[in-house]
């Protein structure tokens, strides 16, 4: 599996990414505002994307919304500290497949993958 990150705090990146690779995951890009997401989107062709909901420059609904005008198929995590029903619902209903709330661990992540059913191989078997 493909991913970009998007997200303004570079710990959050460090962390995502880490937790990715230990899952089986290669990260393809990393985004810290939200025009950089949809540039990284349209280039590297990812097939999940993590979008923080608040980045400077272009929210992350906004990136949401705008991947899915042009592609329903790409898996999309929103991630953030402000995880309201409000904005969760807002997430669900703009095409968002889940919501990882901060802060987070590698089990939560791993069980928000299984929940949206990505596949999920360790980083032993993707070696």
């Amino acid at each position: 599996m493909k991913v970009v990150i998007a997200d303004d705090s570079s710990s959050i990146r460090i962390k995502l990414g880490r937790y990715f690779k230990e899952l089986g995951h290669e990260v393809i890009g990393e985004a810290v505002n939200g025009y950089e997401a949809l540039k990284l989107v349209a280039e590297k062709k990812p097939d999940l994307v993590t979008l923080d909901l608040v980045m400077p420059e272009l929210d992350g609904l906004s990136v949401l919304r705008a991947i899915r005008y042009e592609n329903r198929k790409i898996w999309i995590v929103m991630v953030s500290s402000a995880a309201t029903l409000a904005n969760e619902l807002a997430a669900s209903q703009s095409g968002s497949n889940g919501f990882l709330k901060k802060p987070f661990d590698k089990e939560s992540l791993r069980q928000l993958i299984l929940k949206i059913n990505i596949p999920i191989q360790s980083s032993e078997e993707a070696a």
